[in-house]
């Protein structure tokens, strides 16, 4: 589960990353001996100058207190204006807010999955690895646009791979005993999400009607050429 201790660690090692505004590198230096104070001080101007990079660090501050009281509406606020102009770490830290739910701001997962894909079609790793993590456990908030998603990003998530066989079971689990979901056949597509041994976690592609992931025999499958 992502949590504050977690969102303090990713601030460390990756906010302070890229800083190209004039000013920022100052900004910066402060925040990394402890002088919050003198660092929002440099920052607020330049985000209200619409600094994206200033934003988000202000957002994390007041996420996490750095200087100033908690406030998890003003850290949104503030990421907001940097993901307009396209800054990808703050779709990102939108979509870890909403799925927390902590603080001012209530959880709200249909949302998170907005800004996590908006932060991954731009590449963000992390959103990528949690959208995944989601389809895989079958999460409500993605099976409810799976077909969507997987036809927009699919290939961010996984291989497409045809059915090699004249009928392949598609099962909730790695194992024969599980229950059959749908019948493939052969020629058919699917997104290979993980494989587990002889079985592989995948999304039935062009069935409407199989809106979540499930379990193949994935020695009848072959590559797509």
């Amino acid at each position: 589960m992502i949590n504050k201790y977690f969102i303090a660690a990713l601030f460390l090692t990756t906010a302070f990353c890229n800083v190209a505004a004039e000013g920022l590198d100052d900004a910066v230096d402060a925040m990394r001996t402890g002088d919050f104070a003198e660092a929002y001080c440099i920052m607020r101007p330049l985000a209200e100058r619409g600094d994206a990079d200033a934003q988000y660090n202000i957002g994390w501050m007041y996420l996490n207190g750095y200087g100033l009281r908690i406030n998890d509406s003003l850290a949104l606020e503030w990421w907001l204006l940097a993901s307009k102009q396209g800054h990808i770490d703050a779709s990102f830290s939108i979509g870890m807010l909403y799925s927390l739910g902590e603080g001012e701001v209530d959880k709200d997962l249909n949302l998170a999955v907005d800004y996590y894909l908006l932060a991954a079609k731009n590449g963000q790793e992390d959103a990528i690895a949690i959208l995944k993590s989601m389809m895989m456990r079958n999460d409500k908030a993605v099976n409810s646009r799976l077909s969507s998603i997987i036809n927009q990003y699919g290939l961010l998530f996984g291989e497409r791979r045809l059915v090699e066989a004249k009928k392949l079971n598609a099962r909730t689990g790695p194992s024969v005993n599980k229950k059959i979901i749908a019948t493939l056949v052969k020629g058919q597509a699917v997104l290979e999400l993980y494989k587990q041994g002889k079985w592989s976690q995948v999304v039935v592609l062009g069935d409407a009607d199989v809106e979540q992931t499930v379990w193949v025999y994935n020695p009848l499958l072959e590559s797509k050429q």
